[in-house]
C-alpha cells in the first residue's frame, strides 16, 4: 500500500490539501476583514495566503518567533498535536491580511 502514496519531500496529498483549506480559509477571512475586491475568487485567496506565510514566516523565523510554543504554553492536553496547524492559520492569516491591506490601493475596495 506504500507504494500507492504519493510523498514529496515528506509530504502527502492529505497535508498538502490541509495546506490549502487552510490558506484558503485564511486568505477569505482576510479579504471580509480587509473587504477589498476578489481578487482571482478563491484561487486569489490561496495565493494571499501561501504568499503571506512565505513572507511573515520568514520575519518571525528571523526574529525567533513561534506560535506553536506559546499556543502549547496553555497545555490543551490532547490538543497540542494540532498546534503546528493553529500556528500555520496565524501565520497564513497575518500575512494575508498584510497583503490584502498593502495592495487594497491598487485592488480597489470591495
Amino acid at each position: 500500500m506504500d507504494k500507492l502514496a504519493v510523498v514529496y519531500s515528506d509530504q502527502n496529498l492529505g497535508i498538502l490539501a490541509l495546506w490549502l483549506l487552510i490558506a484558503t480559509l485564511a486568505g477569505f477571512l482576510a479579504r471580509k476583514i480587509v473587504r477589498g475586491k476578489p481578487v482571482m475568487g478563491l484561487w486569489g485567496d490561496i495565493g494571499f495566503a501561501l504568499l503571506g506565510v512565505f513572507l511573515v514566516g520568514t520575519l518571525l523565523k528571523a526574529f525567533d518567533v513561534s506560535f506553536t510554543g506559546w499556543i502549547r504554553s496553555f497545555d490543551l492536553g490532547p490538543l497540542n498535536d494540532v498546534t503546528r496547524w493553529v500556528d500555520v492559520f496565524l501565520v497564513a492569516f497575518l500575512g494575508a491580511l498584510v497583503l490584502r491591506a498593502v495592495l487594497r490601493p491598487i485592488t480597489g475596495k470591495g
